[in-house]
């Protein structure tokens, strides 16, 4: 069995690791523009820039499976080079709009690719999507997830988990969600947010944001969904601030993204993640709580978005 990952990067790592610990002991394969080391005797690594498709076509010869770890700015392009191979693909990179428009490419190709298949979305969708089975459909789905700091630092109130780009992002992109049986996509920093109470963290803020993706046109019979993300008091507010002054604008986000990795780099605070889903259907509920730390030289947030995707990619194979 031969799975190749595309993304050197702290999460193609996890993952990786987390294929190469498996019973089945697939063959795994990390492929990048950049040489990967330390990544132990079972891994196996091959240049390869994702975006050049003969070099995608030669990586995934004899593939019985791809993974997709990329940033999202260039997520949409590398996973049609990847989808027009034929491969099956397990796709964790968060890109702007669920790559829906690759459906007919996959078809056409034989590509059975399942996207967006981290912690949330992912594991959070695959549960709405047990509910919404075992209870014959449903009124009403919430998510709510986030990792963070254990120790939150001063003033930001958080830490960086993964791109930072893809960070900001979820404070700027619409929020897609469903109210009522109305769409919504309000700007993060215009939509209420709310106080969750957590049996063990305690306070934390919830604010809306775009992690639903594909769930809004898999259940469009699901009249009241959303997702919301969890961070400690503050950090909110803090991100409003740098919104209002400018620093997530197209020209000035890169500078931003790296000064914030810089300052409060995921090695310097230990984090924990926290996802609570519920789903309703008349007077019957279903819920769901995972509670993770960091552990063992990786994030939280790395473990339970690689574990999901390795998983996915497994199932795949």
């Amino acid at each position: 069995m031969r799975i190749v990952i595309f993304g050197g990067g702290m999460q193609g790592k996890v993952i990786a690791q987390n294929l190469a610990k498996r019973t089945e002991r697939p063959e795994v394969i990390i492929a990048d523009v950049n040489e990967c080391k330390d990544l132990g005797h079972q891994i196996q690594f091959q240049k390869a820039n994702v975006l050049d498709k003969a070099q995608v076509a030669s990586a995934v010869k004899n593939a019985d499976a791809a993974v997709l770890a990329v940033p999202s700015s260039i997520a949409h392009e590398a996973l049609e080079n990847l989808i027009e191979t034929g491969v099956a693909v397990a796709d964790v990179s968060f890109t702007p709009d669920p790559p829906l428009s690759l459906d007919a490419l996959a078809k056409k190709t034989g590509s059975c690719c399942l996207v967006d298949c981290g912690i949330a979305p992912g594991l959070s969708h695959m549960m709405v999507g047990s509910a919404y089975a075992e209870l014959g459909g449903l009124d009403r789905a919430r998510i709510l997830v986030g990792g963070i700091p254990q120790s939150p630092p001063e003033v930001f109130h958080h830490a960086i988990y993964f791109n930072p780009c893809d960070l900001i992002a979820e404070y700027i992109r619409p929020a897609r969600a469903r109210e009522r049986g109305k769409e919504i996509a309000p700007h993060p920093f215009d939509a209420h947010v709310e106080k969750y109470e957590d049996s063990e963290l305690g306070h934390l803020q919830a604010f809306l944001s775009d992690g639903l993706r594909s769930l809004l046109t898999s259940y469009p019979d699901v009249p009241d969904m959303v997702e919301r993300t969890l961070r400690w008091p503050g950090h909110f507010d803090t991100m409003r601030v740098l919104f209002k002054t400018g620093l997530f604008e197209p020209d000035t986000i890169s500078n931003t993204a790296a000064a914030m990795n810089k300052k409060f780099g995921a090695d310097r605070y230990p984090d924990l993640l926290l996802m609570v889903v519920e789903a309703q259907r008349g007077g019957k509920t279903r819920s769901w709580r995972l509670l993770d730390h960091c552990r063992d030289g990786n994030s939280a947030m790395s473990r339970t978005t690689g574990f999901t995707t390795a998983a996915v990619a497994m199932l795949l194979a």
